[in-house]
């Protein structure tokens, strides 16, 4: 399965918030706080071929070479010494937790996606034929759809099979099933089929597919002038 491909979103989740470049928190005196900024990290978005999912996945800093911000060139305070809080409001969190130089962040979500083809499935009935790639629903739902893997004519009996993955034959049919609403595991994001509009309006269909954080730097007022460079990372292992 191809690997997966991740996208961030600054504000909300419509098309034209992506993340492209550089996020700035602006300028923050010592012993004050940043600006919130809140995060949406997704994974395959508005897809209809799944990808691979993302596991173990975690948040932190790092600087802009990749390390913990305490070796010289890269002295970088905010990431040794863990400026960086972080919440992860898709899982309903309400505290905060700081990231950094030794700090990782799990993240993952409480949301489910929806399988955009279970809208437009046809109604299973005995005596039709279908083609590769065409999608079945139960009369009764059954929480499935039915993938047609090799093309025939529907038989007697309509498949019922409610286990994931399952090669179900029905006349001269053969299908996949597929369960229409998933829900990821603890760290993971889907990399499942999705729908969602450009204005992100509808993503709560596909809420499996990725998490919101909050972000903001906590400045202690022992904190150094000067710049901050770095790398806000999520990191994630898949197969």
């Amino acid at each position: 399965m191809a690997e997966p491909l991740v996208s961030w979103y600054e504000g909300n989740n419509a098309k034209a918030s992506e993340v492209k470049g550089t996020v700035d928190y602006g300028r923050v005196d010592a012993d004050t706080e940043s600006p919130q900024k809140t995060f949406y990290i997704w994974n395959n978005r508005n897809s209809l071929e799944d990808v691979s999912k993302m596991e173990e996945v975690t948040f932190t800093t790092r600087d802009r070479a990749g390390g913990t911000g305490d070796t010289q060139p890269n002295i970088v305070e905010a990431v040794k010494n863990n400026w960086f809080q972080v919440r992860v409001d898709s899982l309903n969190e309400s505290a905060f937790t700081p990231v950094g130089k030794v700090a990782v962040k799990p993240v993952g979500t409480n949301g489910t996606t929806i399988n955009p083809k279970a809208a437009t499935a046809s109604t299973w009935a005995s005596g039709v034929p279908y083609v590769v790639g065409d999608y079945v629903k139960p009369v009764v739902d059954n929480g499935m759809i039915y993938k047609v893997t090799f093309a025939g004519t529907t038989g007697a009996t309509a498949p019922s099979s409610t286990t994931e993955g399952n090669v179900v034959t029905d006349g001269t049919v053969q299908y996949t099933a597929i369960t229409i609403n998933k829900k990821p595991a603890a760290q993971e994001i889907l990399g499942v089929a999705n729908s969602v509009l450009d204005t992100g309006a509808n993503a709560a269909n596909s809420g499996g597919n990725f998490v919101k954080l909050t972000v903001f730097a906590d400045v202690p007022i022992d904190a150094s002038s000067g710049k901050n460079l770095l790398l806000q990372r999520v990191s994630f292992r898949y197969v």
